[in-house]
């Protein structure tokens, strides 16, 4: 009895050594329980860097016959029964020897356990390192073999789309080859094109300066604003003109029909003279006769009056037919002024939207130009390219 409390109490100080958590006693040990002893299994099972967790709470009292409590308890035998078989391969540890432990063959099994971790402990970086090194080196030669599978399998599929891809090149090839000729003919084509456009480009620019030149004719034939404001200020002065002579005819008749009253006065003067004649005396005769001498100057000035009116009225005349003509001569080149400015205007509006759609023309012909030289360096690359590849699997 004695023997048997020693070897339980060895057991449970060599348990607190490794695993003071436990806090192990020997009454414990002396009646295990289920609970106890799958505690101090998963202690013992994570120091080894095991993960082990259990589905059920390992501390109630409760029992629990729930299927994954069964599937837990088997695994943790097994893990523990590989372990006691490392040092006694003939050992056992079962299902029955977890649910319903014994006092011999639960100190037993733990000591077995304890000692192996203890003999882990001491001799783990001598046994270990070595082991550790062979593994490591282990998986770098197969990782590297695994390496040298994937580039081969990669070099021959690389090979074998090489080989689809000379056989696609060559098509390609023997498509350009074919192709050349016309894209060559295309080409000359387009160049031809392009010649024909530069030279119409050449005309329409000398089209444009030519038009520039007319344009700039017809800014110098306009009529600019100070001429015309002359014209009209030398017409203003003529109007002027005419109303002053018309204001000195209106003077001239006015004496003009005073003069013609004392004419008339004076003829009816010498009508009355001429019947009173007969019965006058010679004195009255000679002042009658002086009165026709006065008739006659008057008669005489009355004429020149007359002459002097008549030249008044033809000047008159005059200047209204050439103000007439004045102001028609400047309607007319109002109207042509504006006439020739909105034709000029709308030439040089017409002269922009031409010059306008032959610069987007060339345009459109340096794109075009630009992607056909393009394509055809493409291809040319393209057929170096397969060229070369061509070639090095030739020489390979």
């Amino acid at each position: 009895m004695n023997n048997n409390t020693a070897a339980l109490e060895l057991v449970c100080e060599t348990a607190n050594s490794l695993f003071p958590e436990l806090n192990m006693r020997p009454n414990e040990l002396s009646h295990p329980t289920e609970a106890f002893l799958t505690k101090v299994l998963i202690c013992y099972l994570r120091s080894f860097g095991f993960r082990v967790e259990p589905p059920y709470n390992i501390e109630s009292e409760a029992k629990d016959t729930s299927r994954e409590k069964r599937v837990f308890l088997s695994k943790l035998c097994r893990q523990v029964e590989r372990i006691i078989q490392i040092s006694f391969p003939g050992k056992t540890f079962t299902y029955i020897d977890i649910i319903d432990p014994t006092v011999k063959k639960t100190s037993s099994t733990l000591d077995v356990l304890f000692n192996y971790r203890c003999f882990y402990k001491m001799y783990k970086k001598e046994i270990l390192c070595p082991i550790a090194d062979k593994l490591k080196e282990r998986q770098d030669l197969s990782a590297a073999i695994a390496a040298k599978r994937s580039e081969l399998e990669l070099n021959k599929q690389k090979a074998e789309q090489m080989k689809i891809d000379i056989v696609n090149h060559q098509a390609n090839i023997d498509k350009m080859t074919v192709e050349l000729p016309k894209v060559m003919a295309e080409l000359n084509e387009q160049s031809k094109i392009l010649q024909q456009k530069e030279m119409e480009s050449a005309l329409q620019e000398e089209q444009l300066a030519e038009i520039n030149g007319q344009v700039k004719q017809f800014e110098q034939l306009l009529v600019r604003d100070t001429e015309v404001e002359l014209v009209e200020s030398q017409t203003a002065q003529i109007l002027a003109r005419i109303e002053s002579c018309k204001q000195e005819m209106e003077k001239q008749e006015e004496l003009f029909k005073e003069r013609r009253l004392e004419i008339e006065a004076n003829q009816q003067l010498i009508d009355e003279l001429e019947k009173a004649m007969n019965i006058l005396p010679p004195d009255v005769l000679n002042e009658y006769k002086e009165n026709l001498k006065l008739k006659e100057r008057m008669e005489k000035k009355h004429a020149s009056i007359e002459s002097k009116h008549q030249s008044v009225s033809n000047s008159n005349e005059k200047q209204k037919q050439q103000l007439a003509e004045c102001e028609k001569k400047l309607k007319t080149l109002k109207s042509q002024i504006e006439k020739d400015a909105q034709e000029q205007k709308q030439r040089i509006a017409e002269s922009e939207t031409f010059i306008t759609q032959q610069e987007d023309c060339i345009v459109e012909l340096q794109q075009s130009k630009a992607q056909l030289q393009e394509q055809i360096e493409a291809q040319q690359c393209d057929a170096e390219q397969i060229k070369i590849v061509v070639s090095s699997l030739i020489d390979h």
